[in-house]
């Protein structure tokens, strides 16, 4: 056994505590490429409101999840008493809502000014819960009440504050019609789930014919589509930790749907955005997309159009918050292709370490790729003007 001590690589997470006990980091003498327009591309909001039941017609409302604060005061939702969530994780939800910020508008801004950043997309927090819900009806109801809630908030900042929404994909003879409502609100993007799940829990197959009207509904609406971490919990011995590591590493599933399954071929307009699972993974991806183009090829079902690699340049994006090992490798990726983020407020988040990450990618990039990761892209692809 060796007996040599083990050399912990730079961090820039080295000594930050709870999120709740962050404060934002100013700027100090850091100086940004001149046009500049910092965005996070992936910030997140917890509803401190009863929403559901507000917005639910009166013969739903004994059927709509209700708000209610866990033991140390994280921000959740029950049905019959019942939560959507379950226990372990209320944790994880009472520290992020610890941060005055993730409910109240007021003091977000406040926290963003510090920290420079100049517009965010905002993720719902606990989306998940929503995902797999059985009962149709009141999903539906739950989406159309959260899209409403994001645009009345994105109101409240305008410029600034730009909600990711949530579109019925289970129900695909309705998608076009609920992103048309989503348009309408004013929302830029929308976020689906890594694996979908029709009534009965069962995963949906986003490869499958059924599943063509969706993207037919999709690329006609014109918005970009995001996929967020966040739908892998363990329970149990070591539950925090193998969440969060396996969470953290999802996309590979969904870029070989997009690829393999022939959808971006069959719409190639369509443009995704994996979000939260940084960059670094992306050139071991495309690696191995290029080996199966070469070795199976002739096994392929559908047969795709183009080379893996044409794909991620031309319909598929990554963010990342910080990232030295994806830093290091931007020649592989493109920085056309992905975007920064500051994930506020995440316990993973760089909260409280902004302006210590973007300084990571003046550090690794060129002017006038460091203006196109830390909002240029983003700015582009949402339509953030």
């Amino acid at each position: 056994m060796s007996d040599t001590a083990t050399i912990e690589p730079p961090s820039i997470y080295r000594g930050m505590g709870p999120a709740p006990e962050r404060v934002p980091e100013p700027r100090g003498n850091l100086k940004l490429p001149e046009g500049t327009v910092l965005v996070s591309a992936d910030n997140h909001w917890s509803v401190d409101d009863d929403i559901f039941y507000k917005a639910f017609p009166a013969r739903l409302k004994d059927r709509a999840p209700r708000l209610w604060k866990t033991p140390k005061g994280g921000i959740a939702f029950s049905v019959d008493g019942v939560p959507l969530v379950p226990p372990h994780t209320y944790v994880m939800f009472e520290n992020m809502d610890g941060v005055r910020g993730c409910s109240d508008i007021d003091a977000r801004q406040k926290d963003l000014d510090i920290e420079g950043i100049d517009k965010e997309l905002i993720f719902a927090n606990v989306v998940a819960a929503f995902y797999a819900y059985p009962d149709l009806e009141v999903r539906e109801w739950m989406f159309r009440a959260y899209n409403e809630h994001l645009a009345e908030m994105q109101a409240r900042a305008p410029g600034r504050f730009y909600g990711v929404g949530l579109p019925n994909y289970w129900d695909t003879a309705q998608t076009g019609a609920s992103m048309e409502e989503i348009k309408k609100l004013g929302l830029k993007t929308v976020i689906i789930p890594q694996t979908p799940r029709a009534a009965d829990r069962e995963p949906i197959n986003y490869c499958e014919r059924t599943m063509w009207p969706f993207w037919e509904a999709m690329e006609e609406a014109g918005l970009p589509i995001c996929f967020h971490v966040g739908e892998v919990i363990f329970d149990g011995p070591g539950g925090c930790g193998i969440s969060i590591f396996n969470s953290l590493g999802p996309f590979r599933k969904n870029m070989s749907e997009l690829i393999y399954g022939g959808i971006l071929d069959r719409h190639p307009s369509l443009r995704a955005v994996f979000v939260e699972g940084d960059i670094n993974w992306i050139p071991g991806a495309l690696q191995t997309g290029d080996m199966i183009h070469h070795s199976y090829a002739h096994m392929l079902d559908p047969k795709i159009k183009h080379h893996p690699r044409h794909y991620w340049e031309n319909n598929l994006y990554a963010t990342f918050m910080t990232d030295p090992a994806g830093l290091s490798m931007i020649d592989q990726i493109g920085a056309d292709r992905v975007m920064w983020s500051n994930d506020y407020p995440h316990q993973e988040s760089i909260y409280g370490c902004s302006w210590k990450s973007v300084q990571q990618v003046l550090d690794a990039v060129s002017e006038d790729d460091a203006r196109k990761i830390l909002g240029g892209n983003a700015i582009e692809l949402f339509d953030l003007r």
